[in-house]
């Protein structure tokens, strides 16, 4: 019997268990135990907290506040919460009307992402930029006009300062290079996904000066490949790990220890050990040429040759630092 069934066999398997003269059975053929898979299912998804995502949009808010209140000189603020995973078809029935949709692209091989602003907020910072001082939101029952060349300008350097912050917190995680595409104000024609397909919103909250709200849009396809560092905890910036053991390397530098050279060895009893008194001499097991000993913390490391250096004794090193072959016995 051939290992494989061919298109005949199968859709009369399939018809003898839609009609039930074949039941869904709990064990293969030889005995182990199968597990029922859904293909249309979402359990590939990340379920639960994303904690370095969270660490990643902490640090996109930190820098997007910094940069927006440079540009609009208001003490604006920026907070994040959570992300939430949602199918696409989903979350376009929660977008408030008028938003402004920025596509962004995520750069080559990442597909495309959707920056949302909610009813108020693109006229507020298009204000601010400008030199508006009085900044007043928009009415969101308002019909949302179409963004002049101007505006749509003004407003893609503010949301530059967004994907400068979103490339340079995700380069640790994923390379990348987001930019703004274009602008809608039809969510129809923002399609970034299948309706079917999840997508991670992140949210971030403006605040003091100017309120409202942004949502990141990604879809899960485009973070799929990082899946398991999202959903880990999150690592140290690689940053901070150089500067951490720099400064280790120099506590360790400034560290004393205790060097002894063994120039021989010799055996006594010990009532000649008793005997012995000032100028006696003792024979060594080495001579003048014989290599000897250096002990560092009483451990053997280094090995030299006594020799009188301008008036002193010394010794010479003849071998760098070995590793003591006694700590690989114990470790095993």
């Amino acid at each position: 019997m051939p290992d494989t069934l061919n298109p005949e066999e199968i859709n009369a398997l399939m018809g003898a268990i839609r009609d039930g003269q074949v039941p869904q059975g709990a064990t293969s053929s030889n005995g182990a135990p199968v597990t029922p898979y859904d293909l249309t299912s979402q359990d590939r998804i990340l379920r639960g907290q994303m904690p370095t995502l969270d660490a990643i949009n902490e640090q996109v808010a930190s820098l997007l506040a910094s940069g927006l209140a440079g540009r609009t000189r208001l003490g604006l603020r920026v907070s994040t919460s959570p992300a939430a995973l949602f199918k696409f078809v989903d979350f376009g029935s929660v977008l408030a009307a008028p938003s402004v949709l920025a596509v962004l692209s995520l750069g080559p091989g990442f597909g495309h992402a959707l920056l949302v602003l909610e009813p108020g907020l693109a006229e507020a910072l298009l204000a601010a930029a400008l030199g508006d001082r009085r900044v007043k939101q928009a009415d969101s029952s308002e019909t949302r006009r179409e963004l002049t060349a101007v505006e749509q300008l003004v407003l893609r350097r503010l949301l530059t300062l967004f994907t400068d912050a979103m490339e340079h917190t995700w380069e640790t995680v994923l390379p990348f290079k987001p930019k703004v595409v274009r602008f809608e104000i039809d969510p129809r024609m923002a399609n970034i996904a299948p309706p079917s397909d999840v997508v991670i919103a992140s949210s971030f909250q403006v605040s003091s000066g100017i309120e409202g709200r942004l949502q990141l849009v990604i879809p899960f396809s485009a973070v799929e490949p990082a899946k398991a560092r999202l959903s880990s905890p999150p690592r140290m910036n690689p940053g901070s790990d150089a500067r951490f053991a720099a400064a280790l390397q120099r506590e360790l530098e400034q560290v004393k220890v205790e060097v002894r050279v063994l120039l021989g060895r010799t055996r006594l009893t010990f009532e000649k050990l008793l005997e012995l008194d000032n100028g006696d001499v003792l024979s060594l097991t080495t001579d003048e040429d014989s290599p000897v000993q250096i002990l560092i913390e009483g451990r053997r490391k280094l090995e030299g040759t006594p020799k009188v250096q301008h008036g002193s004794m010394a010794v010479e090193l003849r071998q760098g630092l070995q590793p003591d072959p006694n700590a690989k016995a114990s470790a095993a």
